[in-house]
């Protein structure tokens, strides 16, 4: 009885920790379409207007872009049932912006809603740490 205990006790917690599977193609109500492709918690593909990239999700940067202009850093992991992507940026020429309004680091969360709808909550980031735009969209599954 106790080997059965301890199994059922393990099944459980193991699925506590399980992420959510994000896989699907959403749509914003400004019809801005996001589709998401992603292999159990390791990796996951994004397509959107912003972003064209493929991360494995070990919370650790990679380059996602590096041309004349800028050099681009994007990591991503999943915090509990949130999948946690920031991309950072390093300007290789100053844009002829105030440093203040200069946009470094941009934070996506995105979590799954009951019906399977999409939650994206964005923040962009000065190199203070100062938050220079904030917004919440809800993705419609298609």
């Amino acid at each position: 009885m106790k080997m059965i205990t301890t199994i059922a006790l393990f099944v459980f917690s193991a699925q506590l920790f399980a992420c959510p599977n994000l896989t699907g193609t959403y749509m914003s109500p400004s019809k801005d379409r996001i589709i998401l492709d992603q292999n159990d918690c390791l990796q996951i593909a994004v397509e959107s207007k912003d972003l064209n990239q493929t991360l494995v999700l070990n919370n650790q940067y990679v380059v996602v872009l590096d041309d004349a202009d800028v050099r681009a850093e994007g990591r991503g992991a999943f915090v509990g049932d949130v999948l946690a992507l920031e991309v950072k940026v390093k300007y290789k020429i100053a844009p002829p912006v105030p440093r203040i309004l200069l946009p470094v680091r941009a934070v996506n969360n995105y979590t799954q809603t009951v019906d399977g709808n999409l939650i994206e909550v964005s923040k962009i980031y000065n190199d203070t740490n100062g938050v220079l735009a904030s917004t919440k969209t809800i993705y419609k599954k298609q």
